[in-house]
């Protein structure tokens, strides 16, 4: 028979005790209880428990003797908050925020104005009436201090048991600072009003328009393993506005980013919609509220609804036509037909239609901080249409500093011409051995004009930044894939042609010369917009793996943006893909 111990160094409660003696028997009357006749032995031998049980008798011997200067703190404390909380430009005001604000600050609160109206004596909550199909179902009865700000939970209906549960709790906000709720909980009453048969929207809106002390009965939920919290730090290779999407479980709780945004992952467990919060917000000083986690598509959805809206172009483009009828049955509707065809792709494991690598959701990514003296310099590409002047600014920012930028030889498999030195204007190579160098894949870029091949190769992009320089090239934008990795690190800038207004103004009055055909005629109107269109193209297509951009109106200015970005690649930090920073 097991032995109740004496605690140790503290003073048992004589009721504790009481039920610790009589614990033994239970247990042998209840021969299928062991494990929470255990749980009860732990529970009453806490020290804890008997700290707290000593406290509750001082104030039960007390009661009555003296009277407080407020009975209600919480309130008073709100009142404060709300009346402060826009003068945030005062130390002083953002501290008392900052301290009004913790959980363990409303917790005291809370607890002085329960002992000044002397409410605290235990209750025992009864069980929900409509609760007898589960009548061995635990009741958790929840309290929180919530003051002008969201609850910082998601909610929803679940058909298959008509109860409401919670769908998802948002990082950072009052319920995960609480640690009291949890995804798939099932919320019965708030504030003692039964929520059977309200509306989602109804539930939202009580939650929202309740501050102060909120009361929740709920059953637990009793899955495990619901998922993993993670913290990555992603690149958003694409806009996203919540107001758009109608799939989105809360427009509320959705988080709006645009391309370029840097966001941290606080949570991926559910495969359709994760949380996340975006860096420039986390942590951050004299914040009075603690910024909480919003819900973002998932990298899994956003290739999903990109699939489909492709699908749909296609479709709509290329509709099928009614001279075939085994094409398609004309008793399955359009969206079935669309539905088959993504059920198809994904069942594959991948996007057999469309590669997923080209469709942009999102980049790991990691802060990057360069360390002085550098002793490898990020190689500097310029991407853009030809004749938008890449070549002209790489070329001056060469000549802004020679002996620290430095422009890639390339090869080419012509004659050499008098007066060339092989390694200055290109390397010449003959075109059998040029060829066998494409096919084993040492060139980033290749091509033939007039009946000779040019191109750049990985060797000597390496050399450039092997000899302390900074690599300049202007490579076409299929070169992207094979520049771009960890072994290189580049920094890309894309040379972003002006409006056709502009482009009239500042190169056709200018006599500008075309860099497409031998350069010797004046640009027409024509080539203008075909810039324009390019530029258009190339920045729909590629600007998820632009690091800058720079619109190539006025020369000087551009230049000078340039050249300030150029700074910065080498002294600031900046986010770069997970893994480069290391390389």
């Amino acid at each position: 028979m097991p032995v109740n111990l004496p605690l140790p160094h503290v003073k048992l409660d004589t009721d504790a005790q009481k039920l610790l003696v009589a614990l033994p028997t239970l247990e042998s009357r209840l021969p299928n209880k062991e494990p929470e006749i255990h749980y009860l032995r732990r529970f009453l031998r806490n020290r804890n428990l008997h700290l707290i049980l000593k406290i509750y008798r001082q104030f039960r011997s007390r009661q009555g003797q003296k009277r407080p200067e407020a009975d209600f703190a919480v309130s008073q404390a709100a009142d404060v908050y709300c009346e402060v909380r826009y003068k945030i430009e005062d130390q002083k005001v953002r501290e008392l925020l900052g301290i009004l604000s913790k959980p363990h600050m409303q917790a005291l609160l809370f607890s002085h104005d329960k002992i000044a109206c002397e409410d605290y004596e235990p209750r025992i909550d009864p069980i929900p009436p409509n609760m007898s199909d589960r009548e061995e179902a635990v009741i958790k009865i929840v309290r929180l201090i919530k003051n002008n700000e969201p609850l910082g939970a998601t909610i929803y209906l679940n058909e298959r048991t008509g109860c409401v549960e919670i769908a998802r709790v948002l990082h950072g906000g009052a319920a995960h600072r609480s640690g009291l709720l949890s995804a798939g909980d099932e919320i019965h009453e708030i504030n003692s009003q039964s929520v059977k048969g309200l509306a989602t929207d109804k539930i939202v809106e009580m939650l929202s328009e309740t501050s102060g002390s909120i009361t929740l009965k709920l059953i637990p939920c009793m899955k495990t393993n619901l998922g993993r919290k993670t913290k990555l730090k992603v690149r958003c290779l694409f806009n996203f506005d919540p107001e758009n999407d109608s799939h989105i479980p809360c427009k509320e709780a959705g988080l709006a980013f645009k391309m370029g945004d840097i966001l941290e992952i606080v949570s991926d467990e559910d495969s359709t919609w994760w949380q996340a919060m975006k860096v420039g917000e986390v942590s951050k000083p004299g914040t009075p509220i603690p910024i909480s986690a919003k819900i973002i598509p998932s990298k899994h959805y956003q290739e999903s609804v990109e699939v489909m809206r492709r699908l749909k172009l296609r479709e709509a483009k290329n509709p099928p036509r009614s001279i075939s009828p085994c094409r398609y049955s004309p008793r399955i509707p359009k969206q079935k037909r669309l539905r088959k065809t993504m059920y198809h792709i994904v069942q594959s494991g991948v996007f057999s239609e469309f590669d997923t690598d080209e469709i942009p959701t999102y980049e790991e990514v990691e802060l990057y901080r360069p360390r002085q003296p550098l002793s490898a310099f990020r190689p500097i590409i310029f991407i853009g249409p030809p004749g938008v002047g890449r070549n002209e600014l790489k070329r001056r920012l060469k000549a802004s500093n020679p002996n620290h930028f430095e422009e890639v030889v390339p090869y080419t498999s012509r004659e050499r011409r008098e007066m060339e030195e092989d390694g200055k204007e290109y390397n010449f190579l003959s075109r059998e051995d040029m060829e066998n160098q494409i096919i084993a894949q040492k060139f980033v870029e290749y091509g033939e004009y007039k009946g000779n091949l040019y191109g750049t190769s990985l060797e000597s992009i390496k050399s450039v930044i092997k000899r302390g320089k900074v690599c300049l090239l202007a490579p076409h934008t299929q070169a992207l894939k094979f520049i771009r990795t960890p072994e290189l690190r580049p920094f890309i800038i894309f040379i972003k042609a002006p409006s056709l207004e502009s482009m009239k103004s500042t190169r056709m009055s200018k006599h500008a010369r075309g860099t497409v055909t031998d350069g010797t005629q004046p640009m027409k109107l024509e080539e203008l917009k075909d810039i324009v269109e390019l530029s258009s193209r190339m920045e729909e297509r590629y600007s998820h793996l632009f690091d800058a951009t720079i619109i190539n109106d006025d020369l000087q200015t551009a230049m000078l943006d340039l050249i300030t970005i150029a700074a910065r690649i080498e002294k600031e930090p900046h986010w770069v893909p997970a893994g480069w920073s290391y390389a």
